[in-house]
């Protein structure tokens, strides 16, 4: 049979064992809820900028459309005028104004004389 103290030795031996296995499980718990909360920040993160993001990009769509409205209406417009002048007159950007050098305003006020 075993000797009272070596039984006390073998519980005290068994409870320390028993505690440094809790204290070990308690830290790893500690470590993995570390990294579920920095993951859950990062993830936060990410669905900020990505709101963001979309953001940007839908009130670039809507530029976009909007300035292709007001490229229709400009179009619009030049055919009107083309059809009240009778011709298609180029602007000097485009090509047209002949030899000449002309700035926009020069080449508007010939056009205008004609």
């Amino acid at each position: 049979m075993s000797k009272p103290d070596d039984v006390a030795k073998e519980v005290i031996d068994q409870a320390a064992a028993d505690k440094g296995a809790a204290d070990k499980a308690v830290a790893d718990q500690a470590a993995a809820d570390k990294v579920v909360a920095d993951l859950t920040a990062e993830r936060d993160t990410f669905k900020t900028e990505r709101d963001t993001l979309t953001t940007e990009r839908d009130t670039i769509k809507t530029e976009r459309d909007t300035l292709k409205t007001e490229r229709d209406a400009l179009k619009a417009e030049v055919d009107r005028l083309e059809k009240l002048t009778g011709k298609a007159a180029k602007p000097p950007a485009s090509g047209g104004g002949g030899d000449k050098k002309l700035t926009a305003d020069e080449w508007l006020a010939e056009e205008l004389k004609k």
